[in-house]
């Protein structure tokens, strides 16, 4: 009888893992206000929105 292999498997698991990470990393600069409690102006909001520095 042959073992079926699991569904998420290492090979499998490391390139959504890699995408994930690669979400939060660039998304983080719209979301970390947020957590950590800053109050955004509309200025910092239409920097955030425009990718201006």
């Amino acid at each position: 009888m042959r073992r079926r292999r699991s569904a998420l498997t290492t090979p499998t698991l490391v390139p959504w893992a890699v995408l994930g990470a690669a979400l939060v990393l660039a998304t983080m600069p719209a979301w970390r206000p947020l957590v950590f409690g800053t109050a955004l102006t509309l200025d910092d909001l239409l920097s955030l929105r425009c990718l201006s520095g």
